[in-house]
């Protein structure tokens, strides 16, 4: 596994959902009370932005069917839905390793 360098830690506020990039994936990370956390940018389900949706606690949530996403494991917390229509989202989020070294924010690709 490589590592490669996403961001420096005075960029990331904790609570921002930012879009990085690492070995040409498309990710978003996060900090959650001072821990780092990566994961695929694209919900499963449908494939929105999760980078416009918001935290909860140590998980995220879709802006588009609400869908919410645990930040350490990838596991899916709450099914999508739409007004009182009920899905099953597709699957979970991948989830990438995250190294703070030094001042540097590395993600495992």
């Amino acid at each position: 596994m490589d590592y490669v360098k996403v961001a420096s830690a005075g960029q990331i506020a904790d609570g921002a959902l930012v879009p990085v990039e690492a070995g040409g994936e498309k990710l978003l990370l996060t900090r959650v009370r001072g821990t780092y956390y990566a994961t695929q940018r694209k919900c499963p389900h449908l494939g929105g932005n999760l980078c416009k949706g918001k935290l909860d606690g140590e998980a995220v949530v879709c802006p588009l069917h609400k869908a919410k996403f645990d930040l350490r494991t990838g596991g899916v917390e709450r099914d999508p839905k739409l007004l009182f229509i009920g899905m099953k989202a597709k699957s979970g989020l991948r989830i990438y390793p995250v190294k703070e070294m030094g001042d540097d924010i590395y993600v495992g690709i």
